[in-house]
C-alpha cells in the first residue's frame, strides 16, 4: 500500500539566517618611539634659542595601551553575549546551541537541562454491546455512559495523555443501534469518553466498517466536536495524509493506529484511505513522516488472537518491527484479554515499551477472564537538547468491568479499588468471578518485569 503522499509540518523553532558575528579590532594602534641616530646626544644650551621637541609623558602612553585593551575585551564579551541575547540580530535555536555546548546543557542558563516529562495512561477495548447501551438509556431517548467510567476517572484525569481503544463504531442512533456481530453505538459513548478525560481515541479496529464508510464519517464528525484526537480512520485523503500529533509540556507526540483487518470487508476502491490497515511498507512510511513533525512516536496496533493470553507470532513480529523503526511505545489491543508487557530493543539500540494487549475496558462479554483489563501507566522523559527519549515509572494496573445483576449497570474499576465484597455482587460471581481469581490471573499473565498495582 502506498505511503502517505503529503503531510502537515509544524514549525516549532525560529532559526536565524546566519551565525553570530564577533566584532574585531582592525589593528593595534601604533605608538611611535623616538629612535637614536647612533650619534651621541649633545645637550644644547637653553640660552641658544633652539628648543627640544617635547616627549609624551609615560603615563599617557600607558593610558592609551590600557584603553585599547579594555576596548578589545568589551568587543569580545559583546560578541559572546550576542549568542544568548534575545536582542541580537542573529539567533540560534536549541539544536544549534547544543552543538556549541556540552550535551544536556541548557544554553539559556549553562546549567544541566531538566528533561520534559509527560505522563500517560492507556486502557483497552471500549466494546459497547447492546446490554451496555441499554443500561445507559435515560428513558427520554438519550443515553448517559459517564457513570460507567466514573470509578476510573481520577486515574485518567491525573495524567497528561490518556488513550482508549474504541472497538465498536459510534455512528449514532440515526444509523440504527446494533450489537454483535455488526456493531453501532450511540455517540454519547464518545461524549462520556471525552468527559472522563481521555485525549487520544484509536478507531482502527476490525469493527471500523460495521456501518460502512458513512458510519466512519459520522463517528469522526462527532469526535471532532470533542477534545479528542482520533487515529486509524479518516474521512478524506487529505486527513489520511496528515500526521496526527498532540503536544504536552513542550513535547510533540506523533500518533498512529492500525488494524489487522475488517472482518472480511474490503475498503472501497475509491476510498482506500478510509481505515489504516497493517502494512509494513505503509507503517514504515508513516513513522518516517511522524518523526519529521514529532519528538516521540506512539503506535496502536489492533492485532492478535482473541482470548489468548500470550502474544502470537504476528504481535511479536509487529512489536519488534516497530521497535526497529524507532517507535517509542507500542499499544496493543484486540485479544479481549490481557497479554504481557515488555521492553524491546530496536536495531539501533533504542528501547521500546511494548504492551501486547490491554484487554477489555468496558464490555458485556459474559466470561470472567474477559472482565479483566489493564491500564498501563508510564512517563516519557524527553531532553530536547540531546533528542533523548526515556521511558520511566512503568506500572500495570489491572482493571475490572463490573456488571450488576441482570446487566442493569456497569462500572470500570481499577482492581486495586475493587473489593471482594463488590466482586461478590458481580453478575458473573456465580460462575467463578472473584477478586482472588482476578488477582491470580493478572499476576500470572503480567509477570514481574514491571510493577503490577492491584
Amino acid at each position: 500500500m502506498a505511503g502517505l503522499n503529503s503531510r502537515t509540518r509544524f514549525l516549532r523553532r525560529e532559526r536565524g539566517s546566519g551565525s553570530a558575528s564577533r566584532s574585531r579590532l582592525s589593528g593595534s594602534a601604533h605608538v611611535p618611539r623616538s629612535r637614536s641616530s647612533g650619534s651621541a646626544h649633545v645637550p644644547r644650551s637653553r640660552s641658544s634659542g633652539s628648543t627640544r621637541a617635547p616627549r609624551a609623558p609615560r603615563f599617557l602612553v600607558a593610558a592609551i595601551v590600557l584603553l585599547l585593551a579594555a576596548l578589545t575585551t568589551i568587543s569580545y564579551l559583546g560578541a559572546c553575549t550576542s549568542v544568548f541575547s534575545a536582542s541580537s540580530s542573529t539567533r540560534f535555536d536549541a539544536a544549534e546551541l547544543s552543538d556549541r555546548l556540552a550535551p544536556g546543557i541548557d544554553p539559556a542558563t549553562g546549567a544541566p537541562a531538566e528533561p520534559a516529562r509527560v505522563t500517560f495512561a492507556a486502557v483497552g477495548d471500549n466494546l459497547i454491546h447492546g446490554a451496555v447501551y441499554n443500561a445507559a438509556a435515560t428513558g427520554d431517548g438519550g443515553y448517559d455512559f459517564t457513570g460507567f467510567y466514573a470509578p476510573c476517572k481520577p486515574y485518567i484525569e491525573d495524567v497528561d495523555i490518556a488513550y482508549i481503544n474504541q472497538e465498536t463504531i459510534c455512528a449514532g442512533t440515526e444509523f440504527g443501534l446494533s450489537s454483535y456481530p455488526m456493531f453501532n453505538s450511540p455517540t454519547q459513548v464518545l461524549d462520556a469518553v471525552a468527559a472522563t478525560g481521555f485525549d487520544w481515541i484509536s478507531t482502527a479496529s476490525n469493527h471500523a466498517m460495521d456501518k460502512f464508510d458513512a458510519g466512519v464519517f459520522a463517528q469522526l464528525a462527532h469526535i471532532r466536536s470533542l477534545p479528542l484526537i482520533a487515529t486509524g480512520t479518516h474521512d478524506s485523503a487529505e486527513d489520511a495524509a496528515t500526521p496526527k500529533t498532540i503536544e504536552r509540556n513542550g513535547v510533540v507526540f506523533g500518533l498512529a493506529s492500525y488494524t489487522y483487518g475488517l472482518n472480511g470487508m474490503e475498503l472501497p476502491a475509491d476510498e482506500p484511505w478510509l481505515v489504516d490497515l497493517i502494512d509494513a511498507d505503509k507503517i514504515a512510511a508513516d513513522v518516517a513522516r511522524l518523526k519529521e513533525v514529532s519528538d516521540v512516536q506512539i503506535v496502536s496496533m489492533h492485532a492478535g488472537s482473541e482470548y489468548v493470553y500470550q502474544p502470537n507470532d504476528e504481535q511479536l513480529w509487529l512489536g519488534q518491527y516497530l521497535a526497529d523503526l524507532g517507535v517509542d511505545v507500542v499499544v496493543g489491543t484486540h485479544p479481549h484479554v490481557i497479554n504481557p508487557t515488555t521492553m524491546l530493543t530496536g536495531k539501533d539500540g533504542n528501547r521500546t515499551l511494548c504492551i501486547y494487549s490491554l484487554g477489555n475496558f468496558l464490555s458485556a462479554q459474559d466470561d470472567p477472564p474477559r472482565m479483566l483489563g489493564e491500564m498501563a501507566r508510564w512517563t516519557i522523559s524527553y531532553d530536547r537538547f540531546t533528542n533523548t527519549v526515556g521511558i520511566e515509572d512503568v506500572e500495570l494496573w489491572p482493571t475490572v468491568t463490573h456488571i450488576t445483576p441482570g446487566f442493569k449497570s456497569f462500572g470500570c474499576y481499577a482492581l486495586k479499588d475493587y473489593s471482594a465484597d463488590l466482586a461478590a455482587t458481580h453478575e458473573l460471581a456465580g460462575v467463578g468471578l472473584s477478586r482472588e481469581q482476578l488477582c491470580a490471573l493478572a499476576s500470572e499473565v503480567l509477570g514481574s518485569e514491571f510493577s503490577v498495582v492491584m
